[in-house]
């Protein structure tokens, strides 16, 4: 499965952020990020069940976290096999 990321597009992040927390995932663990790459982060989506989530994102230094920028979005399970087709040869 190709994978579906969520990406910071912050500008050089690293600078100033010492952590992303990402909030929000199933069984609402809290995963922090490293900064890293050109973006602030890439954390892949892909493995995510079916559903509905309502993420949030935070920036955080050595002293604090800014508020939590939210993401919310649906998670698209593989489609279903049809059933019930026939193929019709036409004369």
């Amino acid at each position: 499965m190709a994978g579906r990321y969520l990406v910071c597009d912050a500008p050089d992040p690293a600078e100033k952020v010492g952590y992303y927390t990402l909030a929000g995932l199933p069984g609402d663990p809290r995963v922090d990020i490293d900064p890293s790459g050109e973006h602030g982060f890439k954390y892949d989506l892909s493995q995510l069940p079916a559903g509905e989530y309502s993420l949030r994102v935070s920036a955080c230094n050595e002293w604090t976290c800014s508020l939590p920028a939210p993401f919310t979005f649906t998670a698209l399970g593989a489609p279903a096999q049809p059933t019930g087709l026939r193929i019709l040869q036409s004369l």
